[in-house]
């Protein structure tokens, strides 16, 4: 499907492609399944630690892929956490598994103790360049919002009318949104018989 998405193969060209890769690498496990279970049988102990040591190489190199990215692009931006929980936490059962067998398998938890631990790694790189900013703008913004409000609160109403280019003159009701011609006479009027009364006070 993949293949079909994004080089416009046709399903045809994709399942001839996909079919032979995939019984390719099924034809591979079982003759080494049959090959080490034939191995087991005369004694020998090499073949299975092999596969083991071969097996946790491979996944120590898909993990050591990530921390690659992240050293090269300085961000953990593709990564799906939620993989790599899942793959954790199976590490985690393999290796209480293995520690709690009646004969303790060294092999195995140092296989499942390195994968684990380099799963850890991709936590902490995700928290220190998701979760460390994410807490720092948090921080940021709820400061800002506190100055704004102190500032706003400390400013005299002059100001403050003066900053936002609002200010409130005598006049009557009628110099809303709603107001009428008449309306705006009758504030003039107003304006002027104040203006002139202060004029003969003064």
């Amino acid at each position: 499907m993949k293949l079909t998405c994004i080089q416009n193969w046709s399903i045809l060209r994709s399942l001839a492609v996909v079919v032979p890769v995939a019984c390719t690498m099924g034809g591979i496990q079982a003759g080494l399944i049959v090959a080490v279970g034939r191995a087991k049988q005369r004694d020998m102990e090499w073949p299975s630690i092999l596969m083991a040591v071969a097996s946790a190489t491979l996944l120590a190199a898909g993990v050591l892929r990530h921390y690659l990215d992240v050293y090269l692009h300085r961000t953990v931006r593709g990564i799906s956490f939620i993989f790599v929980g899942i793959d954790a936490l199976g590490d985690v059962f393999s290796f209480i598994s293995v520690a709690f067998q009646p004969k303790l398998d060294v092999l195995g938890m140092v296989i499942y103790g390195t994968e684990l631990v380099l799963w850890i790694g991709i936590f902490i790189c995700g928290a220190h360049y998701n979760l460390g900013p994410w807490i720092t703008a948090r921080l940021e913004q709820r400061k800002r919002k506190e100055n704004t409000m102190g500032v706003s609160e400390a400013r005299p109403p002059e100001i403050t009318a003066a900053a936002t280019g609002i200010a409130l003159h005598d006049l009557p009701s009628s110099t809303s949104v709603f107001r009428t011609p008449s309306g705006d006479l009758e504030a003039i009027r107003q304006r002027d018989l104040h203006s002139s009364a202060r004029e003969s006070n003064n």
